[in-house]
């Protein structure tokens, strides 16, 4: 569908009744409008998410160990270069930078989006690992509040749902090499036959809500979108089950465009529409003007 440029400036007008309530409402105080814009800039006009990464290495199975590490299987690097776009966090204005600080948390990160969502991911072995923390809890302030981790495990043993500690323990996607001989995983060559088993471990009491069942066989070349768009159900998903798993509490998960409409209508109930004198709207130039664009909610 296209629009006419001249539609959207009537909208923000009061042509050809200025004055008519129905179109126009005068706010008395101008500081509630600059305090309406600062809530609706602090609030994206996407939905975001943030997803952590760890790469679990041969025979790991150690929190601290998996989170030192700094690299990962050459499959381990193809899937994240098809996972995301990889973005410079400094000066990153765009894209959704998931709560990264360049200084301190490493100057890139993968990332992915289209014109309604935005996806982070906390990735361990691209962070700083640094002998000044020793358990990696700079890493882990990020990664363990994450409600969804992707683990590539080539460690050859059952990763536990609980090898990371914290409390947001919801969902884990699990990657895993099942390639003959499992030799593919650790190959600069680009198996046209390299297949991954993905698992999904979920929190106690969480229902099955993805395509996967015990597991599934994907291919190297789908891998990274199976698992992004798997990640992005998950963490909805995960929030959803994170506002309602206790029976005595039921809280509404909002996305971000249902809170920027329940902003819009709080300003709006608090600036009712006032009588327009009939004096045609002498005073009103003493008066801050601002557009009820609310009408068309």
């Amino acid at each position: 569908m296209t629009i006419d440029p001249s539609y959207v400036a009537l909208q923000l007008s009061g042509y050809p009744e200025r004055t008519n309530p129905s179109r126009t409402h005068v706010v008395a105080d101008p500081a509630t409008v600059a305090k309406f814009v600062g809530t609706l800039d602090r609030i994206p006009v996407i939905d975001t998410h943030k997803v952590g990464i760890m790469y679990v290495a041969p025979n790991q199975n150690d929190e601290v160990e998996i989170l030192r590490n700094t690299h990962g299987s050459p499959a381990y690097t193809r899937f994240l270069e098809g996972l995301g776009r990889l973005i410079n966090l400094r000066g990153q204005v765009d894209v959704y930078a998931g709560g990264l600080d360049p200084d301190e948390d490493g100057e890139y990160a993968y990332a992915w989006w289209d014109d309604i969502g935005q996806i982070l991911y906390h990735t361990a072995t691209m962070m700083p690992t640094s002998d000044h923390d020793p358990q990696c809890n700079n890493k882990k302030r990020h990664i363990g509040n994450d409600y969804v981790r992707i683990v590539w495990n080539d460690s050859g043993l059952p990763y536990r749902f609980d090898t990371l500690t914290t409390q947001f323990q919801f969902v884990n996607i699990v990657i895993e090499p099942h390639s003959s001989g499992a030799i593919s995983a650790f190959s600069n060559v680009v198996h046209e036959n390299e297949y991954f088993k993905v698992t999904m471990q979920r929190a106690p009491g969480m229902l099955e809500f993805a395509p996967v069942g015990h597991f599934k066989l994907i291919s190297a070349e789908n891998l990274p979108q199976f698992v992004r768009q798997l990640s992005q159900l998950a963490d909805w998903f995960a929030s959803v089950f994170a506002h309602t798993q206790r029976d005595t509490e039921r809280v509404e998960m909002k996305t971000n465009w249902r809170m920027r409409l329940e902003a819009i209508r709080r300003f709006k109930n608090q600036n009712p529409a006032p009588e327009v004198p009939d004096s045609g709207g002498e005073g009103l130039a003493a008066l801050e003007t601002f557009r009820d664009f609310t009408t068309m909610f």
